[in-house]
C-alpha cells in the first residue's frame, strides 16, 4: 500500500491523518453521487491548462448560484477554485499534459467542491499549506494557494500520494436568509 497524506482544515485548525490507505480514493470520491431533491451534483473534466482555470471558476460560480449566494460568497468560491485548479496545472502536472476533474455538490445550504488531479502528488501537505511555500519559485509563484483556499472556504481537505495525485475538497455554507441584492 502507498502512503497517503490527508490534512483537514476547519476554521484554520488543521488535523493530520497519515497511513496506508486503499488508493481507491482516486477512483471513488467521498462526495456521494445522490441525485435527490435535497442534493444535486455535477462533474466535469478538462485539460490541465492554465486557460481552463477561468472556465472552472465560472462553472463553480454558475452552479453555486442555485443557492442565491452574495457576491462576496461567489468571489470566495471562485478564488478557492482558481487556486485549486492552478495548483493542479502548475504543481500537479508541472504544466504538462493531464486531466483535472472538478465535482460540485449542493446539499442543503452548502456547496462542496472537489478538484482532482493524477499528477506528481504532494510530498508533505503541511509544508505545502504554509503561506509562501512553493515548489515553483522559478515561475514567481506566491505560495498562497492553500492559504487562500483555507481562508475563503469553511472546510478544506487535501489528500495526496506521491506519483498518484491530489484531491482537494472544499466546503462553504451559503448563509440563508441574507438580504440579496
Amino acid at each position: 500500500m502507498e502512503q497517503v497524506q490527508r490534512v483537514i482544515s476547519r476554521a484554520g485548525e488543521r488535523q493530520v491523518l497519515m497511513g496506508e490507505e486503499n488508493m481507491g480514493i482516486w477512483e471513488e470520491s467521498e462526495i456521494k453521487s445522490e441525485c435527490k431533491l435535497e442534493r444535486n451534483e455535477v462533474a466535469i473534466e478538462f485539460c490541465a491548462q492554465s486557460r481552463n482555470e477561468s472556465f472552472a471558476r465560472m462553472v463553480a460560480a454558475a452552479y453555486t448560484a442555485q443557492l442565491n449566494p452574495t457576491m462576496e460568497e461567489i468571489s470566495d468560491i471562485k478564488t478557492a477554485v482558481s487556486e485549486a485548479v492552478t495548483n493542479a496545472v502548475i504543481h500537479g502536472y508541472s504544466g504538462g499534459d493531464g486531466i483535472i476533474r472538478m465535482r460540485l455538490a449542493l446539499s442543503g445550504d452548502e456547496v462542496q467542491i472537489e478538484v482532482t488531479d493524477h499528477g506528481v502528488g504532494i510530498e508533505n501537505i503541511l509544508i505545502a499549506m504554509e503561506p509562501m511555500y512553493t515548489t515553483r519559485p522559478d515561475m514567481e509563484r506566491s505560495g498562497m494557494g492553500f492559504a487562500f483556499m483555507e481562508a475563503f472556504m469553511d472546510e478544506l481537505e487535501v489528500r495526496s500520494a506521491l506519483g498518484r495525485g491530489t484531491i482537494v475538497r472544499m466546503k462553504k455554507k451559503i448563509v440563508p436568509g441574507v438580504l440579496r441584492e
